[in-house]
């Protein structure tokens, strides 16, 4: 199979079955069939070099694919030296603990610079970036950095937007897509099959993709909150797993449904392997 599937952090059941620890979540999610998972730092580092060793221990030992949310607080299109110094911060300490726990790729949101042109945001990024890189080439030698498209229409990040920040460097850099952000600034016009495909065609000089997909809750601005599967949002299931498998993407789905993450990864992967076994075929 192509793709690998798994959830973003633990979901309540995790807790309620009575696991405390992350350490926990390998045995947890590879007995449901996932074999990803994505750990957030979304609200900053709050554990310790110790921890953060064993936990990527325990994924090794059950051959799961392990990646790092970085801190929102993350701003690289600001024109303010503070708050571009605080997420360089933000972005090596990141790093720093994906080398410890043996993560391959970092995703983070590029951010928003209220007022400013989209034009001027990206060119803040890209020097941003490269400044970035030339100062820490080490840190990111095993890992991809992957700039994940944007959930509100202020903020710095449509498909095109990624795939200029990801020209940067070909061999650093990898798309982190996520379908439920993309469908929520469109107002809801990502429902069809070829809606999604015509999205993944962008992407078809890459060898793997990092995707994200939930359902979402929308306003005229973006994102409201992501919403469990199955729970009267979009977007639809069939017409993005289908996508995915006439288009033979490789890579992983990453689920973010709040609170049932890995139930909801389970049920992905297992549509997908009944659309698959009906002998869908490639385009």
């Amino acid at each position: 199979m192509n793709l690998i599937f798994g959830p973003a952090g633990n979901e309540e059941l995790f807790y309620k079955s009575g696991f405390k620890s992350t350490l926990d979540s390998a045995k947890y999610i590879s007995k449901m069939g996932l074999f990803a998972f994505e750990y957030p730092l979304t609200h900053g580092i709050r554990l310790s070099e110790s921890t953060a060793v064993k936990i990527g221990e325990s994924f090794k030992s059950e051959n799961i694919k392990l990646s790092i949310h970085a801190p929102y607080y993350i701003n690289i299109t600001s024109p303010n030296p503070e708050i571009l110094e605080k997420s360089e911060k933000h972005l090596i300490k990141t790093l720093q603990f994906g080398n410890l726990m043996g993560a391959d790729r970092i995703i983070f949101h590029p951010g928003s610079s209220k007022g400013n042109k989209r034009k001027v945001m990206l060119e803040r990024s890209f020097s941003f970036l490269e400044q970035f890189i030339s100062r820490n080439i080490k840190l990111i030698k095993n890992i991809k950095l992957c700039p994940e498209t944007h959930g509100k229409s202020i903020s710095l990040g449509n498909v095109d937007e990624i795939i200029e920040i990801c020209k940067i460097n070909s061999e650093i850099f990898l798309p982190a897509i996520d379908f439920a952000h993309l469908y929520a600034v469109s107002k809801g016009n990502l429902t069809r099959e070829e809606d999604f495909t015509s999205i993944l065609k962008k992407f078809k000089n890459y060898k793997e993709l990092h995707i994200h997909f939930s359902q979402i809750e929308f306003n005229n601005s973006g994102e409201v909150r992501h919403r469990p599967l199955n729970s009267g949002f979009g977007p639809p299931i069939d017409p993005f797993l289908l996508s995915l498998l006439k288009n033979s993407v490789k890579g992983r789905v990453i689920v973010e449904t709040p609170g049932t993450q890995a139930r909801d990864a389970k049920i992905l992967l297992e549509r997908f392997l009944v659309l698959e076994g009906k002998g869908v075929k490639p385009i």
